[in-house]
């Protein structure tokens, strides 16, 4: 990637979510907020790779709500890591953030739907994608103080994360709509809190690169 191009893309970044946050503190209510969580991971990303992204061997994709599966692609030469942003301004009675609506069936566990009574039936993934993270971003947080909170999960960590907790609260039972969606809790997540909040370092892309170079 140009450094000129590099450059563009991180003058825009910052400047589209300087108005986003304008924009939401005249207005008061915040305003698409997973647009918003992919600018963030994609302004981290560009703050912690600059070097290799200016590279001749450096690149990123950004796919959005355009693509299925993920939003965001960081090369590295023949390297690559793909991030699918959750993002919410939803909080919980008891002030932690909370994500809604993520849908279980073929992303977290299997589950397999009775036509006839609609009980449901769940079994764990037994497939893992390595280079694919999920990245939950608390964009409130953002939104109070412009530094948002980030919670980052292996496609493993996800499935089994997830996938226990539906498995716990669903298997046998019976869901008369036939959804398959659930809340993400903070208590689901807190513990793969990004843990380099100044550095813009996301916890688990440093050891995963130096993986892929052996």
């Amino acid at each position: 990637m140009k450094n000129q191009d590099f450059k563009k893309w991180k003058n825009l970044i910052k400047k589209v979510l300087d108005d986003c946050w304008e924009f939401r503190s005249l207005c008061g209510k915040p305003f698409d907020r997973g647009f918003i969580g992919e600018l963030l991971v994609l302004k981290r990303l560009l703050e912690k790779y600059e070097v290799q992204l200016c590279s001749d061997s450096g690149e990123f994709v950004y796919a959005g709500s355009s693509n299925k599966g993920w939003d965001i692609e960081l090369k590295l030469g023949d390297k690559f890591i793909r991030f699918d942003a959750k993002a919410t301004t939803t909080l919980a009675p008891n002030g932690e953030p909370r994500w809604v609506r993520q849908a279980s069936n073929n992303r977290f566990c299997n589950v397999i739907i009775n036509k006839r009574n609609f009980r449901q039936k769940i079994s764990l993934k037994k497939d893992f994608n390595p280079k694919l993270f999920f990245v939950y971003v608390d964009v409130n947080a953002w939104l109070k103080n412009r530094r948002a909170d980030y919670y980052i999960l292996s496609d493993r960590e996800t499935k089994l994360v997830f996938g226990k907790k539906y498995q716990r609260l669903y298997n046998g039972k019976i869901r008369e709509s036939g959804s398959t969606d659930f809340w993400v809790e903070y208590d689901d997540v807190k513990n793969f809190k990004d843990k380099y909040p100044n550095s813009g370092e996301f916890r688990v892309i440093k050891s995963c690169l130096k993986k892929s170079k052996k």
